[in-house]
């Protein structure tokens, strides 16, 4: 009797198993059919821009250019490039990782690395880490790739790892963190290994589905003793959307420096639960800098038609609930949809200068109830320390242009110190990928 109720359980779990292999490879040619149209759009219009215009590549007059997509999507898909994190590594050489693929949300999303010997002169082509190269791998989907590097050099590359199963195909922030290192000055990688994600409460009830999360910044040393920290956008479960849809929370990866294997990374996850930073909707993909007085300042995106900002006093254990950020104190607001707003320290990134910039778009429509509005042309607002201020930094009341396309401008970025100047990394139009000085002229009217 026990044998045949064991052999009836094998069954009915096999069936399952077929059935849900069966279900999740509908759901991936489903997902496919649905992305066809825009990815045929895509090429036609990236292959239109490049030839057409082949100044095209210099119209947001950068310094520095890392890549320029071949657009040849059977052999790699890199018409979309995104999240573009450019960082030193070891003996002088200069990095770069960038999410891939032939759209953006396409089934060949993958992280590629770049890396350049001559300070950013010249760049080696892309070199997939994780994920699939083309439509036609049968590779999950692997994104929003960030950087660390130890003491010793050896460089950490951790990423969000598409899972398959009970989760919806088209999330693609849904996924285990997965991490990879090198020891070899990125010539090779080690094979990659889950890093646990705690659950909190604004995760799924149901635990087969994984935490939705996103950093988009890469870790700097602003943490207590020089250790690594970073902003982190978890997007609450459907059934907690009545609180809100994505919140702001913090990571500390506590020992990078003693080279660990990804698996034993420790992290302490900061400003989680029901401490979250919040607006009541959205408030996510904050930016970090280091203040003269040794606080941190965060700056994040929301869908109430400004940046908000917070402070933290303890190095990035707590946080003050976020505010609208304005010019200066009783001033007025910038005006921003829900689309990236970067900011850093003009005098290097964990310097603490004073002086920093961000990017925003100037404008919003508030009768407009898609908080996605067009990202039409940048700006670039300049700032200076304020001490004894209540907002701690004060912005130059008239932005300047920086770059005018009217739309497609959605600059998830990075910096980097080269020759004493900063650097902007940018990825114009999600496709190109540059780099353009940040110099004295931005600055002038600071005081």
């Amino acid at each position: 009797m026990f044998m045949k109720r064991f052999l009836w359980v094998l069954l009915v779990l096999g069936f399952a198993g077929v059935m849900g292999y069966a279900q999740q490879t509908a759901d991936k040619k489903k997902w496919a059919e649905e992305y066809q149209k825009r990815i045929d759009a895509t090429i036609a219009s990236r292959k239109a821009q490049k030839q057409n215009d082949p100044n095209d590549l210099y119209y947001s007059r950068p310094d520095f250019v890392v890549y320029r997509p071949a657009v040849k999507p059977e052999v790699i898909g890199d018409c979309y490039n995104d999240h573009f994190q450019v960082f030193d590594g070891p003996n002088g050489a200069m990095f770069a990782l960038t999410c891939q693929a032939t759209c953006e949300g396409a089934l060949d999303q993958h992280v590629s690395l770049f890396k350049s010997t001559d300070k950013g002169k010249t760049w080696t082509g892309p070199k997939v880490l994780a994920g699939p190269k083309t439509m036609h791998e049968d590779v999950p989907i692997a994104s929003w790739g960030f950087p660390m590097v130890s003491r010793s050099g050896r460089i950490y590359v951790i990423f969000n790892q598409y899972v398959e199963g009970k989760v919806s195909t088209h999330r693609q922030h849904t996924g285990l963190m997965t991490g990879i290192y090198s020891d070899d000055g990125g010539e090779t990688f080690s094979k990659p290994q889950q890093i646990p994600i705690p659950r909190t409460s604004n995760d799924s009830s149901d635990s087969s589905i994984p935490p939705e999360w996103v950093v988009w910044q890469k870790p700097l040393r602003l943490a207590e003793g020089g250790k690594y920290l970073v902003g982190v956008t978890r997007y609450a479960a459907p059934e907690h959307h009545h609180k809100y849809r994505t919140v702001t929370e913090f990571i500390r990866f506590n020992n990078i420096d003693d080279n660990p294997e990804p698996k034993d990374i420790s992290l302490s996850w900061m400003m989680t639960n029901e401490k979250v930073l919040h607006t009541g909707v959205h408030c996510e993909e904050p930016a970090i800098v280091k203040l003269p007085d040794g606080r941190l300042f965060a700056l994040m995106r929301t869908s109430l038609g400004s940046p908000y900002w917070s402070v933290s006093s303890d190095g990035g254990e707590n946080w003050t609930a976020p505010e609208k950020l304005l010019n200066k104190d009783g001033g007025q607001p910038f005006l921003h949809p829900v689309s990236p707003c970067p900011m850093y320290d003009w005098k290097g990134n964990e310097a603490g200068s004073g002086y920093y910039f961000a990017l925003i778009h100037n404008q919003y429509d508030f009768n407009n109830r898609n908080p996605w509005q067009q990202r039409g042309p940048l700006y670039l607002i300049a700032g200076k320390y304020q001490p004894g201020a209540h907002q701690p930094v004060w912005f130059t009341a008239e932005p300047k242009l920086f770059i005018d396309r009217p739309n497609g401008n959605s600059f998830y970025t990075s910096t980097t110190q080269v020759d004493g100047k900063t650097v902007l990394w940018y990825p114009d139009q999600k496709f190109y990928l540059l780099g353009r000085v940040i110099g004295d002229e931005w600055f002038k009217d600071v005081k």
